[in-house]
C-alpha cells in the first residue's frame, strides 16, 4: 500500500493544494481522491500544483484569484514566487473600481449567523468583576501607567515590585496637538479598560499631559486613581516608595471585590494574526473565526483591526463597505508616498514567504480567517468603545504593527485578544488577556511557554474545524475564569498606543 504524504485542498476549485507534511520528487500525495506526484521537492506549507497551468493563467487559492503564472506550470510541480507574479496592486485596483460603480442596493448586506445559540450549549454568564459605569472585567488589575517618558523608569521599578502591569509612552512631552490627542486617549482608555480596577498615574511634574485631567476622565468610571508626581514628591526615590504604598493599598481593596455573574453576551474579544506561517491561514485562523462566529450568534461582541481598510463584501451596508474602501485606498497610497513601493513590494515579509505565502492575496486571504463570517457594523477610530452586540470594525493604520494592533483593540474594551501566531510570539497586554495559538506543531511544541492553544490538530485532520473551533472556545471561558495565559505567566504587559494618522473620512 503507497504511503501518501499529507497535503490539503482549501476549495475544491483550487488548482493548488498545500503541503502539510514535506514531499520529496517522486512522492505522492492525495488530494480531493486523486493521486498527485511531486515532480520537484515541495517543502511544508507550499503550494503543489493539482493541473497543468498555462503562461498567464490564474492561480487559484481559497477558491479565487491569488496571482498569475509567469511560465507554464506542470501538474505536480512547487508553485512559488518563481513561477508566480504577485498582481495584488492591479487586482486591488480593478476590485475597487468594480464595487465603487455598483449601485447602493446591488449586494445583499444582511447579517445572518453560522450558528444558533441552542445548538452551542454555551453558559449564560461567565465571573466577573462589575464596575460602577455598568461594564465588567475578567481580571482586576491595578495598572502604574507612566505619564512621560521621564518617569518611565520609576514606573517600571514601581511595578517590578509589585507585580503589576505598567505602561509606558516614548515623548508625552513637546507632542503636536494631533498626537498628543491619541497619547492622552492612551492613557485614559487604560485607566477605564474593563480589566482595571485602579491605577497609579506617575509623572514628573512638568510634562505636556495634565495628570489631574486625565485622572478626572477615570474617575468617572468610579475608578480609584493616585496620582504622583516626582518633582512635587521629592524625587524619584521617594516617588518610587509612594508609589509602592499607593499600588499595594489598591490591591488590596481590589483583593476584597468577588467575582459575580456577568452576561457571556457582554465578553468582547479580538482576533488578530501576528508571525503568520503557512499554518495560520490554514488551522490557527479559521478556528478563531469559528470562535468568533460562535460569540456573534449568542450576540456577543468581536473586533477587529481594519488598518487595510476591505471591500463592500464584507460590510452590514453599502455605506461601511465604502468607508472600508476609503481606509483601503487611503493606506495603500500611503504605502506609496512614504517607500515609493506599493504593499506587495515588500509583503509578504521573507520569513512569509520561506513558509510558502507567495503573494498579498494569499496572505492577505489567510490573515482575514480571523474575523469569522460576520458583517462589519460599523467603524470605530481607535479608542472608542465598542457600541453594542456583533462584529465592529477599528480604523487603524498601524494595526499591520503586533503592539500597536493588540493596544488598538484592547484601547476599545477588549477583554480578550485571540492571537494567532505560526512563527511564535510572547506579547502580552497591560489590560487585555491575550491567548496565543498557532497551528504549527513545531511551535506549540519548541515555544511551549508562549502558546496557549494548538490548532494543529485540526490541520492534520484529527478534529474538525467546528470541534477545535468548540475547545478554543472552552479554554477561552476559563481564561475568562480566571485562568492565567501564558502572556501573563512571564509577565508580558506591552502596550504601544498608536500615534500615527489614519483615515479620518476627510480623504
Amino acid at each position: 500500500m503507497e504511503n501518501f504524504k499529507k497535503s490539503m485542498l482549501i476549495e475544491e476549485n483550487d488548482n493548488v493544494a498545500v503541503a502539510v507534511e514535506p514531499i520529496q520528487a517522486g512522492e505522492s500525495t492525495q488530494v480531493a481522491g486523486e493521486t498527485l506526484t511531486a515532480n520537484e521537492f515541495i517543502k511544508e506549507g507550499h503550494k503543489i500544483a493539482r493541473v497543468d497551468i498555462a503562461k498567464g493563467a490564474e492561480i487559484i487559492k481559497y477558491g479565487v484569484h491569488i496571482g498569475v503564472a509567469t511560465q507554464a506550470i506542470r501538474k505536480g510541480d512547487w508553485v512559488h514566487e518563481h513561477n508566480v507574479y504577485d498582481d495584488f496592486e492591479e487586482i486591488n485596483q480593478e476590485k475597487r473600481a468594480y464595487y465603487r460603480s455598483m449601485a447602493p442596493e446591488a449586494l445583499d448586506y444582511s447579517v445572518t449567523y453560522r450558528y444558533k445559540p441552542e445548538e452551542l450549549n454555551l453558559p449564560e454568564t461567565i465571573p466577573g468583576y462589575k464596575r460602577a459605569d455598568g461594564s465588567f472585567g475578567i481580571r482586576n488589575q491595578v495598572v502604574v501607567i507612566s505619564l512621560v517618558q521621564c518617569s518611565n523608569n520609576a514606573a517600571q521599578r514601581i511595578a517590578a515590585a509589585c507585580d503589576v502591569p505598567a505602561t509606558f509612552v516614548d515623548a508625552a512631552c513637546g507632542e503636536f496637538p494631533d498626537r498628543f490627542a491619541r497619547t492622552r486617549r492612551g492613557f485614559i482608555t487604560t485607566g477605564t479598560h474593563p480589566n482595571t480596577f485602579g491605577v497609579v498615574l506617575l509623572s514628573l511634574g512638568c510634562q505636556q499631559t495634565d495628570p489631574e485631567d486625565v485622572a478626572a476622565e477615570i474617575r468617572k468610571t468610579g475608578r480609584p486613581v493616585v496620582n504622583i508626581s516626582m518633582q512635587a514628591e521629592g524625587g524619584a526615590t521617594k516617588a518610587i516608595q509612594d508609589g509602592i504604598a499607593a499600588v499595594e493599598e489598591l490591591k488590596r481593596q481590589a483583593e476584597a471585590q468577588k467575582r459575580e455573574p456577568c452576561p457571556l453576551s457582554g465578553l468582547i474579544i479580538g482576533g488578530y494574526n501576528g508571525g503568520s506561517d503557512w499554518t495560520s491561514g490554514l488551522s490557527a485562523n479559521p478556528v478563531v473565526g469559528e470562535v468568533i462566529d460562535m460569540h456573534l450568534a449568542i450576540g456577543g461582541r468581536a473586533v477587529e483591526v481594519c488598518g487595510r481598510g476591505g471591500y463592500p463584501t464584507d460590510a452590514a451596508s453599502y455605506e461601511i463597505g465604502m468607508r472600508l474602501m476609503d481606509i483601503g485606498d487611503f493606506f495603500n497610497e500611503d504605502c506609496t508616498r512614504r517607500g515609493g513601493k506599493g504593499l506587495s513590494q515588500v509583503n509578504p515579509t521573507p520569513g512569509n514567504k520561506a513558509g510558502g505565502l507567495t503573494t498579498m492575496t494569499e496572505k492577505n486571504l489567510g490573515s482575514f480567517r480571523t474575523q469569522g463570517h460576520g458583517r462589519i457594523l460599523g467603524i470605530l477610530d481607535c479608542g472608542d468603545p465598542v457600541p453594542g452586540p456583533g462584529a465592529w470594525g477599528i480604523n487603524q493604520a498601524q494595526g499591520a504593527n503586533d503592539a500597536y494592533a493588540s493596544t488598538t483593540l484592547a484601547m476599545s474594551g477588549c477583554h480578550i485578544c485571540l492571537f494567532t501566531t505560526g512563527r511564535g510570539n510572547p506579547i502580552g497586554n497591560a489590560c487585555m488577556t491575550t491567548i496565543k495559538i498557532t497551528g504549527n506543531v513545531q511551535t506549540a511544541s519548541a515555544l511551549a511557554d508562549m502558546i496557549d492553544y494548538s490548532a494543529a490538530p485540526m490541520l492534520y485532520g484529527e478534529l474538525g474545524l467546528a470541534e477545535s473551533g468548540r475547545e478554543l472556545y472552552d479554554q477561552m471561558l476559563r481564561v475568562a475564569a480566571g485562568e492565567p495565559t501564558k502572556a501573563e505567566l512571564l509577565g508580558d504587559y506591552s502596550w504601544t498606543t498608536p500615534h500615527g494618522t489614519s483615515y479620518n473620512g476627510d480623504y
